[in-house]
C-alpha cells in the first residue's frame, strides 16, 4: 500500500513545484512583454541611467566583499564555538533579515547623526558620518547590512555540514587551529562561500 501511494505523493510534490515555477516564469514573461523596446533602448542609453547602473554594480561588489569577509568568520564562530547567550547573537543576525530595507538605511543615518553628539568621540563620528551619509560608501554600507545576515546564515550552514574531525586531523599532523582553517576547512567551504557571495 505504501509503495502505491509513493508515486502519487511524488507527483503531487512535483505538481506544486512546477505550478510555482510556472507562476514565477509567467511574472518574468509579462514583464518582458510589457517593455516598450524603443523606450527601453532610449532609457538605457541615457547617461543618468548608465551612471545609476554603474553605481549599483560598484556598490554591490563592495557590499559583497564586505559581507563575505564578515560572514566567513562569523558563520564559523556560530557553528564551531557555541557559548552561553549565543541565542542573542542568532537573533541579532536574523534581525536584519526581517527588517525592511528602508528601516536599515534610516537606522544607519540616525546612528551617525546621534553619534556625532557624543562627548569626546562625537567629532570622530561626525567626520566618519560625513564620509558615509549620502555618499557612495554609505550606499555600500547600507547594502552590506541588508545582505550580511543572509551570507552569515549560509556560511553557518556550510560549516555545520563540514565534519570538524578534518580540522582535528590536520592539527594532529602539525597545523595550528588557524592553519587548519585556512588549509582544510576554507577550501571545503568554497561552495558555501560562492553561495553567500551570490546572495
Amino acid at each position: 500500500m505504501a509503495q502505491h501511494s509513493a508515486p502519487h505523493f511524488r507527483h503531487a510534490t512535483r505538481f506544486v513545484l512546477f505550478a510555482f515555477c510556472a507562476a514565477v516564469a509567467a511574472l518574468f514573461l509579462v514583464d518582458i512583454l510589457y517593455i516598450d523596446a524603443p523606450a527601453a533602448a532610449t532609457t538605457l542609453g541615457s547617461r543618468v541611467v548608465f551612471h545609476a547602473l554603474l553605481l549599483s554594480i560598484s556598490c554591490s561588489l563592495i557590499a559583497t566583499l564586505l559581507s563575505v569577509s564578515v560572514a566567513v568568520p562569523s558563520g564559523y564562530a556560530l557553528s564551531r564555538y557555541p557559548f552561553r547567550g549565543i541565542i542573542v547573537f542568532d537573533v541579532l543576525v536574523d534581525a536584519l533579515i526581517v527588517l525592511p530595507v528602508l528601516i536599515i538605511g534610516i537606522s544607519i543615518l540616525v546612528f551617525f547623526r546621534l553619534s556625532a553628539d557624543l562627548p569626546v568621540v562625537g567629532g570622530l563620528f561626525a567626520w566618519v558620518g560625513d564620509l558615509f551619509i549620502h555618499r557612495v560608501p554609505g550606499i555600500a554600507l547600507a547594502m552590506f547590512f541588508c545582505s550580511a545576515s543572509y551570507a552569515i546564515r549560509v556560511m553557518k550552514a556550510t560549516f555545520d555540514e563540514l565534519d570538524p574531525r578534518t580540522e582535528q586531523v590536520a592539527m594532529t599532523l602539525g597545523c595550528t587551529r588557524s592553519q587548519a582553517f585556512w588549509r582544510v576547512t576554507l577550501p571545503l567551504a568554497r561552495h558555501g562561500i560562492v553561495a553567500a557571495a551570490v546572495l
